[in-house]
């Protein structure tokens, strides 16, 4: 009762908010020792010898490709559904992206289809785990090793997934982290580069040396965002503040504290001034504690999903996200597939009226597909998944009855549809 449920919520402790309050005026707000603390704990936690602090999982990226400094027109293979500046960087670096289409069920790269774009110019996989699912891994290792090509691990909507109980982010050369809103670890922003390679490390940690700390304001204003954002998207308080603007004016997509709009396509010679941006000690304090119960807290967002799967697996029009052997999906987002020819915007309507937010993805479509100079019809599931995809509210805030009311309130819409 009194309930509505946001599309995603931001995860912010009692504990965090005391190393918040305890180092916001402090002269450790910036620099201390907890950074280093936090990437020898998310070593430990993924399993790598190093990890080290990044401004942002596509500032890890850029860094990483130019270390290998790949000669210009190396082939990439990527997913086509992933993050728009994943192009970006790769582009940026001289590159060639070769897309491989999707699996239907996982949203991630189709494995058995890597293999046939595979050439003598192939230098790079790089695997998005999409919305914690794990790619195949064993398929993937073993065309590193039969192709002699490298892996980066593009993590950032993975944290604390593993397959064959190994944590992702530890099969390749290196992998990259966000810790943005939103994320299963979030800490006002940054990211992590994991390696095993001690020679990525001394050229990454070369690499960011020149880097510097965010402004005060700027930083406090992130947090400010982060703590708006984990009130507002509790239950209760979400029901009677943005829940009621979004009944009265009909809105499906208002300003959400949450989400990010996309920025200007790019290509970088150099990187921008204000992307060098180092972890600040606080930052850093609040990454210890999440990381702490990082796995608790996916616990909670995978008995959700099977809530959810239990009952809308049953559904023939619709396609819910089932893990895959040997995977621990954490079910970061909960992305639905729609099937049948139902109207999304419709769809959304109702299920708003019942107190159910829900989000289209910010991920590539079509449109953005075509800007990079390519068609997206040749990717036929691709084409499919990134126009019917709906992302339905499986926050940490949660109950299992909340689970259990949403499931069946999108239930009964979408059979008003037949």
């Amino acid at each position: 009762m009194f309930k509505a449920y946001p599309r995603h919520s931001v995860d912010i402790s009692s504990k965090e908010y005391k190393k918040i309050l305890t180092l916001l005026f402090s002269y450790k707000m910036f620099s201390g020792d907890y950074t280093s603390q936090f990437e020898l704990m998310f070593s430990d936690y993924i399993n790598t010898h190093f990890s080290i602090s990044m401004p942002s999982a596509r500032l890890g990226l850029y860094a990483l490709l130019k270390y290998f400094n790949f000669p210009e027109g190396s082939e990439a293979i990527i997913t086509p559904f992933t993050h728009w500046s994943i192009f970006t960087v790769i582009k940026s670096c001289r590159l060639k992206p070769i897309f491989v289409d999707i699996d239907e069920h996982t949203y991630n790269i189709h494995p058995s289809l890597v293999k046939k774009h595979i050439t003598r110019n192939t230098k790079l996989l790089i695997l998005t785990h999409m919305w914690g699912q794990p790619c195949e891994m064993d398929v993937f290792v073993e065309l590193k090793r039969e192709f002699n090509i490298k892996i980066i691990e593009d993590c950032a909507m993975a944290c604390g997934s593993n397959y064959n109980n190994k944590k992702v982010g530890s099969f390749g050369e290196a992998s990259i982290f966000s810790f943005g809103k939103a994320k299963a670890l979030s800490t006002f922003g940054g990211g992590m580069l994991c390696t095993d390679n001690v020679d990525i490390y001394e050229y990454i940690r070369e690499f960011s040396a020149d880097f510097h700390y965010e402004k005060p304001s700027s930083l406090t204003i992130a947090m400010l965002n982060s703590i708006l954002a984990n009130i507002l998207t509790r239950p209760h308080i979400f029901y009677f503040s943005m829940y009621p603007i979004l009944r009265l004016f009909n809105m499906r997509d208002p300003y959400n504290p949450i989400e990010h709009k996309k920025d200007t396509s790019i290509i970088l010679d150099e990187i921008p001034h204000s992307w060098k941006v180092k972890l600040s000690n606080i930052q850093a304090a609040v990454g210890i504690e999440q990381l702490k119960r990082l796995d608790e807290c996916n616990q909670k967002r995978i008995e959700n999903a099977r809530i959810l799967n239990n009952i809308l697996s049953h559904i023939k029009d619709i396609g819910v996200p089932l893990a895959i052997p040997k995977a621990k999906h954490i079910y970061l987002y909960y992305a639905v597939l729609i099937k049948k020819k139902i109207n999304i915007d419709t769809l959304r309507e109702k299920l708003i009226a019942l107190g159910v937010d829900s989000q289209l993805h910010e991920l590539t479509t079509p449109r953005e597909l075509k800007l990079f100079g390519f068609d997206s019809s040749d990717y036929p599931v691709f084409d499919n998944v990134s126009q019917n995809l709906l992302i339905i509210p499986n926050g940490i805030y949660l109950a299992a009855k909340d689970a259990l009311y949403i499931s069946n309130a999108f239930k009964r819409i979408v059979e008003t549809f037949n």
